[in-house]
């Protein structure tokens, strides 16, 4: 038996037609919406990468001006040490009485009390004062050696005062 084809030639072409046109369609609609997916990935990455470089180079620049900062201190810091250096170089060999002073001063314990520090000349200083033993006397002296600017100690009269159980003491303080 043959088949008998009754439908206009014209009507099978434009279905087939259509069916191409449908199937054409679909595959440009898919390929259209893979190009719009990759085109929004690749536009959101640029946006994300953007925004974190954005953000990074406000960290490098926190980062820089904190470097900034350090060099600044550092560059105050060699000058305070120039500073320093040239201070030591010109108070070197001299002495500062103030600071000769506090150093005697420094030295002595607390049953000791100094009634005077006179000043003889630039290489005598006198000291006079009073303590409850002859050891803490004694101990003063051997703590006045260790002074650096001190060469050498004298102890010109100790003498024992019964009323008020003291020693006075004189001492003569020789300079470098």
């Amino acid at each position: 038996m043959s088949k008998l084809n009754l439908i206009p030639q014209e009507i099978l072409l434009k279905r087939r037609n259509k069916r191409k046109l449908l199937v054409t369609s679909f595959c440009v609609g898919v390929v259209v919406l893979v190009l719009l997916y990759f085109f929004v990935t690749f536009f959101a990455n640029i946006f994300f990468l953007e925004r974190d470089i954005a953000l990074y180079q406000d960290k490098i620049l926190k980062i820089q001006n904190q470097l900034g900062e350090e060099k600044d201190f550092q560059r105050e810091l060699n000058d305070l040490r120039k500073r320093e250096a040239i201070y030591l170089s010109l108070i070197k060999g001299k002495t500062y009485f103030s600071d000769l002073i506090s150093k005697i001063e420094g030295q002595k314990s607390g049953d000791i009390v100094l009634t005077s520090i006179i000043l003889k000349d630039t290489k005598n200083i006198g000291i006079i004062g009073f303590s409850s033993s002859l050891l803490s006397c004694s101990n003063y002296i051997n703590k006045l050696k260790a002074v650096d600017k001190i060469k050498d100690i004298f102890l010109n009269h100790i003498r024992f005062d019964t009323s008020r159980n003291v020693y006075y003491f004189e001492l003569n303080v020789i300079l470098k």
